[in-house]
């Protein structure tokens, strides 16, 4: 594999993060596929294409994957909010998955696909509505018992 390309895939990366150790993760994860796709016997014609290609994708996912934590963090706030230092948090805030996963899996069906859809996966209402072909009240209905099941009013889930 050309190593020629390192430099200038790095410097484009540099540019897209503005962050060179993030830079430096994206493009080392590239070579490593590309090298795993090279070692498993595929054929690469054009490496510099390949070596783009797989960086971009990379970074595209970890663009989803760090919204889609955000929005779970933010989610986790509705569990339990904490202004604790950022080690202490973090380990709060596992601990607090675990307690949401606990919950989630205490819900009726219709109420826990709702409440993924909209804080996890970021819809709006209109948008679950269709996904699960149920009414705008329905929704409403669902999103708000969610939220007290998380929040520890009312009644337990499920009942």
């Amino acid at each position: 594999m050309p190593e020629r390309h390192y430099r200038e895939l790095l410097r484009y990366f540099i540019r897209k993060a503005g962050n060179g150790d993030a830079a430096a993760d994206v493009v080392q994860e590239a070579y490593m596929r590309v090298f795993a796709l090279q070692h498993g016997g595929g054929t690469i014609r054009e490496p510099r294409a390949l070596l783009f290609q797989a960086a971009r994708n990379i970074w595209t996912n970890q663009i989803v994957r760090r919204a889609a934590e955000l929005r779970m963090l933010e989610t986790l706030a509705v569990v339990r909010d904490d202004s604790v230092p950022s080690v202490e948090r973090e380990v709060i805030a596992r601990q607090q998955l675990a307690h949401l996963l606990r919950l989630l899996s205490g819900m009726p069906r219709k109420r826990r696909e709702v409440f993924v859809l909209v804080r996890i996966h970021g819809l709006s209402y209109a948008q679950t509505c269709a996904h699960l072909d149920l009414s705008l009240k329905a929704v409403e209905h669902h999103m708000t018992r969610a939220l007290l099941d998380c929040a520890g009013y009312g009644r337990p889930s499920g009942h």
